[in-house]
């Protein structure tokens, strides 16, 4: 969530940018081009990792896309070794305009890197149509595939582009090239069926376990194929990052794989079959607080909670024990010690409660 939310940021950074620079009574193009991207991901599956890494290469190409015509401000792709990889550049000057030149070579990448990375999309016919309809939109020729920018083209210049993205992508560790699958990730648990009562065979319960259904949809409408469900991207420690370091990472050696985890929380508490440990009580009573937890989502539940700040916030203190935890949530209720405020500290008087079934809110 955090890369999403880094990346966002990013997009968001250089489209104001782009605005400030470029069209200024309408979107910038890379905007525009932002809008179909973001379309085409609600068409495809529900894959967070993998729509981060999309946003980010496709905000990397319009960025140096532009940047390549100033001469104040440096690439990050273009002309530079990225991981293992090293993307050429000898640099480009504007033929007609400085800022039609950019905004062609904008678009000619954003279509070449989306056409390429939504071919299979499980709405391929509506996205690509989509993206054909843009670049038409804005007068460009999509038979033109010259990458040779040598003479000054800016179309020819995004297609360059476009093209060492695509060779980059297929080396960066994302498995991009046999469709993102997992290549050493392999769960050590049988799949459940959540239509028939019990987990089935565990055989560690310290492990996920996927589950699996006759048919499943994702959060984008689209039918998952197969049945039991993959676990997403759990290799995706070896992608090559754009601003962690080695110094942000922790390596995990299973099954002759070195799975690498940035900024490592540490383990959760795990449970002992043999014996019962301090451990084992943690896992237990965590697990035990989210089956009781959930019971509180059921709709047909009518108990009321106050959610105005007259009752939630102002923790005195947060546990640092198992103790202490026990005594922080309320396991059977819900919620916790919060103290809430007395005044509104800008009207001066108490909040107004704002009462909501706990269903809700929870």
């Amino acid at each position: 969530m955090q890369l999403i939310k880094t990346l966002t940021l990013v997009l968001i950074l250089f489209t104001s940018l782009c605005g400030s620079t470029m069209l200024l009574a309408q979107h910038s193009i890379a905007r525009e081009w932002n809008e179909v991207l973001l379309e085409a991901i609600r068409k495809d599956f529900a894959r967070p990792t993998i729509h981060a890494r999309n946003l980010f290469h496709t905000s990397v190409l319009m960025y140096d896309a532009w940047a390549a015509y100033e001469p104040d401000h440096e690439t990050f792709f273009l002309g530079k070794t990225v991981g293992e990889f090293s993307c050429p550049f000898e640099g480009i000057n504007y033929r007609s305009s400085k800022l039609t030149d950019q905004e062609t070579a904008i678009s000619y990448a954003a279509y070449r890197l989306l056409k390429y990375r939504f071919k299979d999309s499980p709405r391929a016919e509506q996205t690509l149509a989509n993206i054909e309809a843009k670049f038409e939109e804005l007068n460009y020729e999509p038979s033109f595939t010259d990458t040779d920018y040598s003479t000054g083209s800016a179309a020819a210049f995004g297609n360059h582009l476009a093209e060492q993205m695509i060779a980059f992508g297929l080396q960066d560790g994302s498995s991009e090239e046999v469709g993102y699958r997992n290549r050493y990730y392999f769960p050590q648990n049988f799949s459940m069926n959540p239509a028939i009562s019990g987990p089935g065979f565990v055989y560690n319960p310290n492990h996920w376990q996927p589950l699996s259904f006759e048919v499943f949809i994702d959060q984008s409408g689209s039918e998952i194929p197969g049945t039991a469900l993959e676990f997403l991207s759990p290799e995706w420690g070896n992608v090559v990052t754009f601003s962690l370091t080695e110094y942000d990472r922790t390596t995990y050696r299973r099954d002759g794989f070195d799975f690498q985890v940035y900024y490592d929380p540490g383990p959760p508490p795990y449970i002992d079959i043999e014996e019962e440990t301090e451990e084992s009580k943690l896992y237990k009573w965590g697990f035990n607080l989210v089956s009781i937890w959930s019971s509180h989502m059921d709709p047909a539940d009518e108990t009321l909670w106050d959610i105005s700040p007259a009752t939630i916030g102002n923790i005195p203190n947060l546990p640092e024990s198992f103790e202490e935890y026990e005594q922080f949530y309320n396991l059977i209720e819900g919620g916790d010690p919060s103290l809430g405020h007395i005044i509104n500290p800008i009207t001066g008087e108490p909040y107004t409660p704002q009462l909501v079934k706990r269903a809700d809110y929870t």
